[in-house]
């Protein structure tokens, strides 16, 4: 099964392919943690359809940012580190982690220093002050990928790595790290409601 508990002082990649699930398990998830939550979009308008399914648009449950290159992400988050505000969030979804990384990184020189740096301000905001981390990644089915861009990064930096794949209308997600979960799976459906475990 998929619970809060487990994911509590960690950081954890998902990754799958598009429409596998990742962003509504995220905002699932962030729907069922306590206090305020950051949810830092990274490929254009942020869903709000979908933060409104899970009640992530009533009150303060959640801060939305929305990144546009690896650089960004960067800076957003030592902004709010420096300004003490990043240990406020509970929870935190960055969605997608690679999504400016994959085309920067083929001109840009310190594309992999920056996403470094942003995911190690987000691996000391898990240990240090017990906030869970998810991280979703997207693998490109049309160009033939089995893991996201920036895999070795993203695997370095996470304490959980599961990956999630489609049959029919079930998502199975099937855990890779740590060495104690590997194999470990859970199936979920998505609905009018919203994610559904079986």
């Amino acid at each position: 099964m998929w619970t809060l508990e487990e994911l509590v002082g960690r950081v954890t990649l998902i990754y799958g392919v598009a429409g596998s699930g990742k962003t509504n398990l995220c905002l699932w998830t962030m729907s069922r943690g306590p206090g305020v939550g950051l949810y830092i979009g990274t490929e254009g308008a942020v869903p709000l359809d979908l933060l409104s399914r899970y009640g992530l648009t009533e009150g303060e449950r959640l801060f939305v940012k929305e990144v546009f290159s690896v650089e960004d992400l960067a800076v957003e988050l030592l902004d709010m580190y420096v300004c003490g505000l990043l240990n406020r969030f509970s929870g935190v979804c960055v969605d997608s982690i690679n999504a400016h990384y994959r085309y920067e990184a083929t001109w840009r020189a310190d594309a992999g220093r920056l996403m470094n740096t942003a995911l190690a301000l987000l691996s000391q905001l898990a240990s240090l002050y017990g906030s869970y981390v998810l991280l979703t990644a997207q693998v490109r089915e049309e160009e033939g990928e089995e893991l996201p861009s920036g895999y070795e990064l993203l695997e370095f930096w996470s304490d959980a790595i599961v990956r999630i794949t489609r049959s029919g209308s079930r998502r199975i997600i099937e855990w890779l790290k740590p060495d104690s979960y590997r194999g470990r799976r859970a199936v979920f459906t998505i609905g009018e409601r919203g994610v559904e475990f079986e």
